[in-house]
């Protein structure tokens, strides 16, 4: 299934994939070869926890060319600052290259491996009004935006989007990764009119990946995509740039 949604859907969209520990050691040489062309990467989850294949993974990915982007797993019953602080201490700066971070908001309705941990999480989100939830995600946004300079995307499913954001107007300065399985299009929920990202399946292979990883695809162009990444400018040019930002300001008339 997944070479026949790649050859029906490469004309206007790119194949690629999130990946995190639980996808163990990953031949990134392979992957490429497979027709990857973007990929999101695990960093951190909650308060402390960092991912421990993020550093080599987002290495190899860089290395390859391969545009790599972190994200983060949101816990609702943690501070969101300390989130954002364990998200940036994660990443450490960002490359030129590097797709946007994002944010994974869900609900999870089970987890086979942490059953009591999901329904934890489950019922705080649910015991919140709409107003507080969409308040937490934008404050995680707005912390790594100021932290790392980047806009960040999220990613959600669209019934989070919907049921559990209210579908609130706030959202639509943030690019949208929508993960839907098992249909030939994702379902886009307001305030959005279309996605960016798409997560189709849990369940694909990819070779250099052992057992399943998560599918996804890229709606637009590799032109397009180039255009999401970071740049970053060299030391000396950002260094420049402040110091005759500062002189403008002060001595604007030297520079009309």
């Amino acid at each position: 299934m997944l070479m026949s949604n790649r050859n029906r859907l490469a004309s206007n969209r790119l194949f690629g994939i999130d990946v995190s520990h639980h996808n163990g050691i990953i031949d990134w040489n392979k992957v490429k070869n497979a027709g990857v062309n973007f990929v999101f990467i695990k960093a951190s989850e909650g308060l402390t926890l960092g991912d421990d294949q993020y550093a080599t993974n987002i290495a190899r990915a860089r290395a390859l060319g391969i545009p790599a982007g972190a994200y983060h797993f949101f816990i609702p019953t943690s501070s969101v600052s300390q989130q954002v602080t364990n998200f940036c201490n994660q990443v450490g700066s960002l490359k030129s290259g590097d797709l946007p971070p994002v944010l994974d908001a869900e609900v999870p309705s089970r987890w086979i491996t942490a059953p009591d941990e999901a329904a934890h999480m489950q019922a705080a989100w649910l015991t919140m009004t709409v107003d507080q939830r969409v308040a937490k995600i934008v404050e995680w946004m707005d912390g790594v935006e100021k932290q790392l300079g980047v806009t960040p995307i999220l990613y959600a499913s669209s019934s989070f989007v919907r049921d559990i954001l209210g579908g609130s107007p706030k959202l639509k300065k943030y690019l949208l990764w929508v993960a839907h399985y098992k249909v030939t299009a994702p379902t886009v929920p307001a305030p959005y009119s279309d996605w960016t990202f798409w997560q189709d399946s849990e369940t694909g292979t990819v070779a250099g990946i052992t057992g399943n990883v998560d599918t996804d695809w890229f709606n637009g162009s590799a032109a397009q995509l180039n255009a999401l990444k970071k740049t970053v400018l060299p030391f000396s040019t950002r260094v420049a740039n402040g110091v005759r930002g500062f002189f403008r300001a002060i001595f604007g008339w030297l520079f009309s």
